[in-house]
């Protein structure tokens, strides 16, 4: 009777280990989410405003400023500043959103090899460190990316009404000087099926 309870609190101490393994990688599944609700504008959309912008304001910057209004002439240095954010972040917001993806495939790697044994049930000091350090990694990882992803969104937040609102007055003066800034490939599709 002795030698089964004894058994039994050994096999129990080990699920309870694997348990918290498991427990440990659905945490990070749960930080992926977190991240990856970070990533509320699209990507190209925010390439496709930045080639945009960058051609608009190159080509602005050849016409006679006398011919703009002093509104225009303000709202086009807010253009300007939504612009160097838009191109500050960029690279770094392709990055981050790659990385995630990347994560993304690492955390169910970590997962298939927990379910397949690989750092058995917890029991073997050695695998159990193996996967504490990949889980620890990984959640450094995250908790990097959230981090950045959340300093994007909030530059993007903060700069979206803004970009609503002068677009239009943007693309108004674009036509009125008639010259038309550079598109994306995608921008040119669109456009011409709304032609």
């Amino acid at each position: 009777m002795v030698f089964i309870i004894g058994c039994g609190s050994g096999n129990g101490n080990s699920e309870s280990k694997f348990g918290q393994m498991t427990e440990m990688s659905d945490s990070l599944w749960s930080k992926h989410k977190a991240l990856s609700s970070k990533f509320r504008f699209k990507l190209d959309v925010i390439k496709e405003r930045q080639v945009y912008m960058k051609s608009f304001l190159k080509s602005l910057k050849f016409e006679d400023g006398n011919k703009l209004t002093e509104t225009e002439k303000s709202d086009a240095i807010r253009y300007e500043a939504i612009y160097r954010v838009y191109r500050e972040i960029s690279e770094n917001y392709t990055h981050t959103v790659l990385s995630a993806e990347e994560l993304f495939y690492e955390i169910k790697g970590l997962e298939k090899q927990l379910k397949n044994g690989v750092y058995g049930d917890g029991e073997d000091v050695t695998k159990l460190n193996t996967f504490k350090k990949e889980f620890a990694a990984l959640e450094r990882r995250l908790v990097e990316g959230t981090e950045m992803a959340t300093f994007i969104d909030k530059q993007l937040t903060g700069v979206e009404p803004g970009f609503q609102t002068l677009q239009p007055k943007m693309e108004a003066i674009a036509a009125r000087f008639n010259f038309v800034p550079e598109q994306t490939e995608n921008q040119k599709e669109e456009e011409e099926e709304r032609d």
